[in-house]
């Protein structure tokens, strides 16, 4: 078995957070937090369920993250009219504002983390990233 494959997405996974860290260090919330806005921005009126399947983040964690974002002003929870149970949540005018920072920095990310590789590469590893996620997701949602 190659550990070498996992120990490089993960490194790849810190490069990334700590090159969002410094890209993003004037606005007020770390790394872990601007996913979600970048998430909410791009689904707004998602419900949180939405958060803890598409970010693989369990609920409590995905609550307490949605508590501080709306204390700092960056998205509003409304509780659903179709079903009282699941709370919509939406991004703020704030929210909205630091999406071109954020957009920025992943593109820049993403541009350097493929560089020298062709389109056809670039397809592969997409593919490949998508069996990989596939396959572990099982092992957390037992």
């Amino acid at each position: 078995m190659n550990h070498r494959v996992l120990g490089n997405l993960l490194r790849i996974s810190r490069c990334f957070e700590n090159y969002r860290r410094q890209q993003i260090k004037d606005v007020d919330i770390y790394p872990a937090l601007q996913l979600f806005v970048s998430y909410i921005c791009r689904h707004p009126g998602c419900i949180q369920e939405n958060l803890v399947e598409e970010l693989c983040i369990d609920k409590t964690t995905v609550t307490h993250h949605l508590m501080r974002l709306e204390e700092k002003g960056y998205i509003i929870r409304k509780v659903s009219e179709e079903d009282a149970r699941c709370r919509l949540v939406y991004p703020t005018e704030k929210a909205i504002a630091i999406m071109p920072q954020l957009h920025d920095t992943y593109v820049t990310f993403y541009d350097t983390l493929f560089q020298g590789l062709s389109e056809e590469e670039q397809q592969q590893v997409a593919v490949l990233a998508e069996k990989l996620y596939h396959n572990v997701y099982g092992l957390i949602k037992k």
